[in-house]
């Protein structure tokens, strides 16, 4: 471990060194982040200690503009990788480097960028650290916009596979127009694009199967006053793969959003639905790191640790549902919302698999009847005074294992959440926070607690349990602190976490349970 770190510290001098001559010239910008775990023994049943105690994720990234010119450079080493994320993110790498230009109207970058075509159906590279995700693409990205009414865009090359490079090549263009612009509407945007993606896995075998997969897609907005109307139809080739039990079989994608917004209220009513979506970056087993289209769970990301126990995992193959979004602001002064008015929150989102089977083909407007997961919830936001402000939360939650592959079964969950935020200095703050789940399945019941200080804008210190009762009687303790100075940010907490999915925007890893010492800086400058 001591070689790699002194390698770590060679890469970025001679990074530093090789920029320092045109530093004065241009802006200099940067970012550090270590997310370090000690991990210890525990005694509890099933939370067992890796073999090497110290995991640590690291990156640095450095970033150079001077007027329509910008270079970077991403530098990662994982010694080792954290516990549960992918273990193929090993040893160290220079692995995300770039060269742009970019003038009012057209923009060219050789290396490695991120990228994204309409909702990212078809199409999304992108990087969520905290689920080691990262699908950058190597190669070259082009775009050009006519007059800002017409955007057309182009990209090729190798999307990234941790530490490595995919064995695909992918080529993608997008043309995109600004309807409303160009036929002057007034008080409305609109805008229409059509999107297409090519797949190219090299195949030497006997059977016919085509090495090229395309993937199309045609999105549309519309927003005139209160109302917004977005909706994208996407369309994929056949794909022989593990993951249509190695039949040639095509997908689609249907995604609607109808949205009602005026002061103090807001809704969003969101449909989709979804047939062999899965787009790999091979004709392998896809997962975290190995998509080229983005699918998220189209639920709430909650904040209460009970609510996100069994969150919502997508099944890109089959599934069909949606999610409805309300929020209702009650005036202040008025009876209902007292001297400094309230917010009530609804939301609601269920979701099933597709009616048929994979013979006979899927029924595309009828839904099944394995319900993949509902979540009910209400959320009630109270300003008593100007130093204090109060939630209630309440989820009717149901979860089906079968997302995560196991047997198919219905665990079904009521949750009830509370915290306070208590400010009696400027400076100064506390939060007490309680919560508890009933269940009759899976591990029955829960009840948890934090409190948390804060003394703004360095210092926040917390200590809160997450209770198991009437099946492990296992207590998730956590305790820790955060202090943040100029730019710098560092972390230190100790505990105990429970195993089970953990999600970034709506993208789910499956997490084991472990028992350590975290510790966490970031600093940008």
């Amino acid at each position: 471990m001591k070689q790699n770190i002194i390698h770590i510290c060679l890469i970025l001098f001679i990074i530093l060194i090789s920029i320092q001559s045109i530093y004065a010239q241009g802006n200099l910008s940067g970012s550090f982040e270590t997310n370090s775990i000690y991990y210890v023994k525990d005694s509890k049943p099933g939370i067992v200690a890796p073999d090497d105690k110290f995991g640590s994720d690291n990156y640095f990234k450095l970033d150079y503009r001077h007027r329509k010119f910008s270079a970077g450079v991403q530098y990662e080493a994982y010694l080792p990788v954290l516990q549960g994320l992918p273990s193929t993110l090993r040893n160290s790498g220079l692995v995300f480097k770039y060269a742009s230009f970019r003038d009012s109207n057209f923009s060219v970058t050789a290396g490695d960028f991120y990228e994204q075509f309409g909702n990212g159906l078809i199409f999304r590279a992108y990087e969520e650290r905290a689920i080691g995700l990262n699908t950058a693409v190597e190669g070259v990205r082009l775009a050009y916009s006519f007059r800002n009414l017409i955007h057309v865009k182009g990209i090729a090359g190798r999307s990234r596979e941790f530490m490595d490079k995919a064995t695909s090549n992918i080529k993608a263009a997008g043309v995109s127009v600004d309807i409303a612009s160009l036929l002057k509407l007034e008080n409305s945007t609109a805008d229409a694009a059509v999107n297409m993606i090519n797949r190219y896995v090299s195949y030497a075998g006997q059977e016919p199967i085509n090495p090229n997969v395309q993937a199309y897609s045609f999105n549309i907005n519309w927003n005139v006053h209160a109302f917004s109307l977005q909706g994208e139809y996407a369309y994929k080739s056949k794909d022989n793969s593990v993951y249509t039990n190695n039949r040639n079989k095509d997908g689609s994608a249907l995604l609607l959003e109808i949205g009602y917004n005026t002061p103090g209220f807001g809704s969003l009513l969101t449909l989709r639905r979804l047939e062999y979506m899965q787009f790999g970056t091979t004709r392998g087993i896809t997962g975290i790191g190995l998509d080229l289209n983005y699918l998220p769970a189209l639920t709430k990301q909650h904040s209460y640790s009970l609510a996100v126990l069994n969150p919502h995992n997508t099944m890109g193959n089959g599934e069909t549902g949606g999610q409805l979004d309300i929020q209702y602001n009650l005036p202040q002064g008025s009876v209902t919302g007292g001297k400094y008015g309230m917010q009530l929150s609804l939301n609601a989102s269920t979701y099933y698999n597709l009616q048929g089977d994979v013979i006979n083909g899927y029924d595309f407007f009828a839904t099944g009847k394995t319900k993949y997961y509902q979540d009910i919830n209400l959320d009630i936001e109270k300003r008593f005074s100007t130093s204090m402000l109060a939630h209630l939360f309440y989820a009717n939650q149901q979860f089906n294992p079968v997302i995560i592959g196991k047997e198919s079964s219905l665990y079904k969950s009521h949750i009830v959440a509370g915290d306070l935020r208590w400010q009696p200095t400027t400076k100064n703050s506390f939060r007490f926070e309680l919560q508890h789940l009933w269940s009759g399945d899976y591990l029955k019941n829960w009840a948890a607690a934090l409190i948390e200080f804060s003394a703004a804008p360095s210092f926040t210190c917390f200590i809160g349990d997450m209770y198991n009762y009437g099946d492990s009687n296992i207590h998730y303790y956590r305790l820790g602190s955060s202090y943040t100075f100029s730019r710098t940010r560092i972390a230190l907490n100790y505990g105990r976490n429970r195993e089970g999915l953990i999600c970034a925007g709506g993208v789910c890893l499956y997490m084991p349970a472990y028992t350590g010492l975290n510790l966490s800086i970031a600093s940008s400058f």
